[in-house]
């Protein structure tokens, strides 16, 4: 697997379904003619969406710094706090191995987890963030702005 710097356009076009504000995106991925070939070849800049939204031949995309930066750091489920948590799993897990996990924990320590569905695990660290803000929108949580 070749490691990601930004949401492909597949993933961006997921956040954006989950209604996720193009303006929040750090990067974009430009449709540019392609070298030596007739057609066009989509490429990734490290430039603002912001100052190419006008343009059919720019998609928005977003590095996992402002991916996370999305995502709120403590959400209230049935009146318990929880905080969000990422880590590694085991690469000898059986279960799950090499996968990023992104999840919400409860905040006090010695109260026990209401909810199994709010981990969200892939290989990817930028896939795991993109499932966790498809789980928050569905479950109407309010995303921070960057």
């Amino acid at each position: 697997m070749t490691p990601n710097i930004a949401t492909t356009k597949e993933q961006s076009a997921r956040l954006l379904q989950c209604g996720v504000d193009p303006e929040t995106a750090d990067m974009c991925w430009y449709k540019a003619k392609a070298a030596n070939k007739e057609g066009y070849t989509w490429i990734l800049i490290s430039e603002n969406y912001q100052k190419r939204r006008n343009s059919d031949e720019f998609i928005p995309a977003w590095s996992l710094s402002t991916l996370l930066s999305l995502l709120p750091k403590e959400i209230d489920i049935d009146g318990y706090a929880y905080r969000i948590s990422i880590y590694f799993e085991n690469p000898d897990e059986p279960v799950i191995g090499n996968q990023w996990c992104l999840y919400y924990k409860p905040k006090k320590h010695n109260e026990k987890s209401r909810i199994d569905d709010v981990p969200m695990s892939a290989p990817d660290l930028i896939e795991c963030a993109v499932l966790m803000i498809e789980w928050l929108t569905a479950n109407n949580y309010k995303l921070k702005q960057p």
